[in-house]
């Protein structure tokens, strides 16, 4: 379901014109799950965009988005096709969770 970079540039457009409270507000908002399914909407560059929103959640909440990668990685669009960008979301979704490199896809 990707929207391809159009829609993610407009978005990382609209982040810009946030004031540091807004963005703060965001980031409250904004979890581990949430960020999956909107890479997984959006492609992985929405995770880039993301990932300073999500990188100090809840232990629990990153669980739940751990999960849902590998869900994502149960697909036969991941495991048999190879499908570039579901391989990409899971990547993606994985260096978001763990940008320290914890964990692997």
């Amino acid at each position: 379901m990707y929207n391809g970079n159009q829609s993610v540039q407009t978005i990382a457009d609209g982040l810009r014109g946030l004031d540091p409270s807004e963005l703060q507000e965001l980031d409250d908002i904004i979890t581990p799950r949430a960020a999956v399914l909107l890479t997984k909407a959006f492609g992985p560059e929405m995770a880039e965009l993301l990932g300073p929103l999500t990188e100090n959640d809840d232990p629990k909440e990153r669980a739940a988005a751990e999960a849902e990668l590998r869900a994502l990685m149960r697909d036969p669009r991941y495991w048999r096709d190879r499908d570039p960008q579901v391989v990409d979301a899971v990547s993606q979704g994985f260096r978001q969770l763990y940008p320290e490199g914890g964990a692997t896809a």
